[in-house]
């Protein structure tokens, strides 16, 4: 194997890949970065028990062929080397890569690339295009409610639904359900729905963030995984055996009041009760007054921290239906306004001991493409 290839790009692969190495492995294979020619560019991988990534880096493929060196090793080196080319040339008989730059040069003992275990790819079955930045943004609103303990392991995934009529995500963690469907033409005849791993979910927003464009999804041949795939990436998560609940039901369907307010003020209104709310279970007492005809009203929020202090909060609404009491967890609060990018969101409420439910507004009103419930808390006033 002879390549050159720019430092820029090589060390942006190896950062990508490095992300699926484990910390430790009985298999000392798995601490390196595989490295092979394929289709004029060369791939990069790693994979662990959970994932594997992929990385395709173009440059000038003199001479084909493929090796596995250490990971941390190699990309800690690459990322200290100047900007500009960077030469990779492998010894096939002692797996010794050798990598050259401006001013430098570097012997690196590596491990057969057949040591490596295979990296799973996509059956037969068809292929799902979804546009990458909506995809990014469905995860953001949705990861965020996802378990993170281990009690219930269908809870710390996200569920992830293909049906001829689109694409839906959902998580829920018993406090607080999101979720987030997407209209688009899949050429499925039936739904197939998965349950892929919270972190799994957050590596691959990561991934979005950095490599704009179209994403593929597809099953492996096994149906143990799923495969998403960018023009430059590959990654493969197994995913989490069991029946994600119904959550459909869980969503309210009527209201006694609702109120609308500007998304970035309510959020800051949540944001300063949550520094009072801290000390105090992270309670946030929610108070929406108006007109029972509907009209301007207010929503006002109040934090108590018994040795601290209180805050007391309140923002011009537009209100519809009578007043009403409830209480919520600041967090799930905050972690919610913070997905929504509508300039205004709406809060409908039945009564302070059934869940809230939120929604960004359009000009057309609920964009009922997002809904975010949460459970209230229950307080002593």
């Amino acid at each position: 194997m002879k390549i050159t290839c720019l430092q820029e790009s090589l060390n942006r692969g190896l950062n990508l890949v490095s992300r699926a190495v484990p910390a430790r492995s009985p298999l000392p294979v798995l601490s390196n970065v595989l490295l092979t020619t394929d289709a004029g560019r060369l791939k990069l991988a790693a994979m662990n028990q959970q994932i594997a990534i992929s990385v395709w880096v173009g440059g000038n493929i003199e001479r084909e062929g493929a090796v596995t060196a250490p990971a941390r090793l190699l990309t800690d080196f690459v990322g200290q080397l100047p900007e500009g080319t960077v030469n990779l040339e492998l010894d096939e008989e002692t797996d010794t890569l050798t990598l050259t730059a401006e001013h430098y040069r570097a012997k690196v003992k590596g491990i057969g690339a057949e040591e490596f275990p295979p990296i799973p790819e996509t059956g037969a079955e068809r292929e799902i295009e979804v546009d990458g930045a909506v995809f990014g943004e469905m995860i953001d609103q949705v990861a965020i409610a996802a378990a993170t303990d281990d009690s219930r392991p269908v809870l710390g995934g996200v569920s992830l639904t293909l049906s001829p009529a689109g694409l839906e995500l959902a998580a829920a963690d018993s406090y607080r359900l999101a979720v987030r469907s997407g209209a688009m033409k899949t050429g499925l005849k039936e739904a197939v729905q998965l349950i892929v791993p919270r972190q799994a979910m957050l590596e691959l927003r990561r991934i979005l963030a950095d490599d704009p464009g179209g994403v593929w999804i597809g099953l492996t041949a096994s149906r143990s995984e799923v495969l998403f795939r960018t023009t430059n990436v590959s990654f493969v998560s197994h995913l989490i055996d069991g029946q994600f609940p119904k959550y459909a039901q869980l969503i309210p369907t009527a209201s006694e009041t609702r109120m609308v307010a500007p998304t970035h003020a309510l959020a800051q209104a949540v944001k300063i009760a949550s520094l009072f709310a801290r000390d105090g279970a992270n309670v946030i007492r929610v108070t929406v007054e108006g007109a029972e005809a509907g009209g301007i009203g207010r929503v006002v929020l109040n934090a108590v921290a018994a040795d601290l202090g209180e805050n007391r909060g309140e923002l011009p609404c537009t209100v519809e239906g009578p007043s009403a009491h409830i209480a919520f967890n600041s967090k799930f609060l905050a972690d919610c306004l913070g997905a929504i990018h509508a300039e205004q969101v709406s809060l409908a409420l039945t009564g302070p001991t059934s869940p809230g439910l939120l929604h960004p507004v359009t000009k057309e009103g609920d964009d009922l493409t997002y809904s975010h419930v949460v459970m209230p808390m229950h307080t002593v006033r």
